[in-house]
């Protein structure tokens, strides 16, 4: 694996911006090297060093948007279901201005705010009184 050089303006700058974020957010390198992590990531064990495409499975990664962003130049917002983690998440890939070989990654849980036809149908045999099951 090759060295990746990353300013230490860079580095300073994502913790000045990122650190008192409530959610993970990550600094990537385009080969999805994880270079940095703000609190609640190093707080939650993720690796810098290491390629986030290789943590988890790979469908884990199925609604990647980086290559999107990186081509783009131009930050990438997804959302959808993720069953791995039991949560509707609001995610964004944004390419640093300037340099665009490193990006921004993080996810915002937003499952209770979610509207309900989003969010996967429970099997319900009636037992509780909020689903569509109960008569």
């Amino acid at each position: 694996m090759s060295t990746i050089e990353v300013s230490e303006e860079i580095r300073r700058n994502f913790h000045l911006f990122w650190d008192n974020y409530p959610e993970p957010v990550m600094l990537i390198y385009k080969d999805r090297t994880i270079l940095e992590g703000n609190r609640v990531a190093q707080e939650q064990g993720y690796p810098t060093g290491l390629r986030c495409i290789d943590l988890g499975e790979k469908k884990h990664h199925a609604g990647c948007r980086a290559n999107i962003a990186l081509r783009d130049k131009t930050g990438v917002r997804d959302t959808a279901w993720y069953d791995f983690r039991s949560a509707f998440l609001d995610s964004y890939w944004i390419p640093l201005a300037g340099a665009e070989d490193f990006y921004v990654h993080f996810a915002n849980d937003i499952t209770k705010f979610a509207a309900e036809h989003l969010l996967p149908k429970e099997d319900c045999s009636g037992g509780c009184s909020s689903c569509t099951g109960h008569e």
